[in-house]
């Protein structure tokens, strides 16, 4: 009984072949070449998924994101929402936003502006429908002990010394040169022994270590190397940084919540925009929500600021010193063998480690003390690592903001929300028509150029455009 536009499916058409592009790329290698959508059309016109012709596939999973699509809608209605003023602002901004960027693309692909704010709209009354079930005060009861326990468990605050065994060129030492830097590591955990017992002087004779260790690994990588060139001159060159420091960059595994703004088409008939409709319904459904599924050991999404509007007062807030060095990381969640029969790219992947693997390891293992170094060694680094206590940082001005709490809320239960809208989705009956999905050849949208666009748009936004 309702009626979608073509613009709303069209553009459902572009997330369908983008999934399509992704379950046939041969991990990159199908398109590596692919310059122009009509070099991603060849392989596309040859291809299968889930045995069915791939641009019969696109149509398919385009019609189910517009039952998504539908689903959301009618159960805003159903729950009786309503949205804000000032989320009504951010969809005109939204708009007009998506409009600039990509008018033109939408136009010549015959996506009209109310189908980009009917889909832009549809994300927001998701979130509605989200909050409605499992936000504060949801029908689902969820608790904010129950978020808090999950994230106390789940991440765990560390900080190292990481001592390279290798030279300023990078080269791996040979015996005396690792016995020296052991030497070295053994006089820092002396030297951090004699602060044991005192947590604040702890935690700054270790800050110290860290910063004077890359302070000796800095000035190995500068050291200057005097050659001489063919004609017997001295020449003098700094060697360039290559070891690492314990300010290493780690992953930011937080994920994207599903894509909520893909869904159907119903009948032909003609719109003010001059689409016309065709109607189906389902799919992922989208919603702009992220979660903290990260990699073992990578930093997590930890909240620094004091916006916080939660009233969890569980954590015991006594940091008298500098966190600034530690890092909050993920315990992983993800690492698991390949089942029989199972291909590498269904198998979960390894996750990666921060610093490194042993040091992970002995950080989540059971029994490991709070505030008590231990000194690790690595095939090519050695470590000096402390293990604090999560929960003494998690008030709410500090870790336990309101963007950590939603955060956690999101890992928690959004794929069994999205699995429930989607249902609807699927419960919804799809009828089709046929003269409006013949009239648009799925493959010749243009999703390179959109691609392109997407790309332009996010290096502008970022200042690296």
């Amino acid at each position: 009984g309702k009626d979608v536009r073509a613009g709303i499916y069209l553009y459902y058409v572009i997330s369908a072949y983008n999934d399509a592009i992704s379950l046939t790329s041969d991990d990159g290698e199908a398109y590596k070449d692919a310059k122009t959508t009509a070099d991603v059309k060849k392989h596309l016109d040859k291809a299968n998924i889930d045995d069915i012709h791939a641009d019969e596939w696109i149509q398919n999973k385009a019609v189910e994101y517009c039952q998504s699509f539908v689903a959301v809608n009618e159960e805003f209605d159903r729950l009786e929402l309503k949205l804000t003023g000032e989320e009504l602002a951010k969809i005109d901004s939204a708009v007009a936003a998506s409009m600039n960027t990509f008018g033109k693309f939408y136009k010549e692909t015959g996506i009209g502006e109310q189908s980009v704010r009917d889909i832009i709209t549809m994300s927001y009354k998701e979130e509605a429908v989200w909050n409605a079930y499992y936000g504060e005060g949801g029908s689902e009861g969820v608790e904010e002990k129950t978020l808090y326990d999950h994230y106390a468990k789940n991440h765990f605050r560390l900080k190292w010394i990481e001592m390279p065994l290798k030279d300023g060129e990078g080269n791996l030492l040979k015996a005396d040169g690792k016995d020296e830097i052991e030497k070295m590591a053994q006089d820092y955990m002396a030297r951090l022994a004699k602060k044991s017992g005192d947590e604040q002087a702890l935690m700054e004779e270790f800050d110290y270590l860290i910063d004077e260790h890359n302070h000796y690994v800095t000035s190995l990588s500068e050291a200057a190397i005097t050659t001489t060139d063919d004609e017997g001159n001295q020449i003098t060159t700094e060697t360039t940084p290559k070891a690492t420091t314990t300010e290493a960059t780690t992953t930011d595994a937080t994920a994207s919540g599903a894509d909520s703004t893909d869904q159907t088409t119903t009948e032909a008939v003609k719109t003010s925009e001059g689409e016309t409709t065709t109607t189906t319904a389902a799919g992922d459904q989208t919603g702009d929500t992220t979660t903290t599924t990260a990699a073992a050991g990578t930093d997590s999404t930890d909240g620094t600021t004091s916006e916080s509007t939660t009233t969890t007062t569980t954590g015991t807030g006594k940091i008298h010193y500098s966190t600034d060095k530690e890092r909050v990381l993920a315990v992983s969640t993800s690492a698991s063998e390949k089942k029989e029969g199972e291909t590498e790219t269904e198998a979960e992947t390894e996750p990666t480690y921060t610093p490194c693997e042993k040091v992970y390891k002995w950080a989540v293992a059971e029994g490991t003390k709070y505030n008590t170094p231990e000194f690790i060694k690595d095939d090519e680094c050695y470590y000096i690592a402390i293990k604090m206590d999560i929960e003494d940082r998690m008030t709410v001005g500090d870790l336990w903001t309101s963007s950590a709490v939603e955060s956690v809320r999101s890992e928690l239960y959004r794929d069994k929300f999205q699995e429930m809208i989607n249902g609807k989705g699927r419960a919804l009956e799809v009828k089709r028509n046929e003269k409006a999905f013949k009239r648009y050849s799925v493959l010749d949208v243009d999703v390179i150029t959109y691609q392109q666009l997407v790309y332009q748009s996010y290096y502008s936004m970022y200042g690296m455009g």
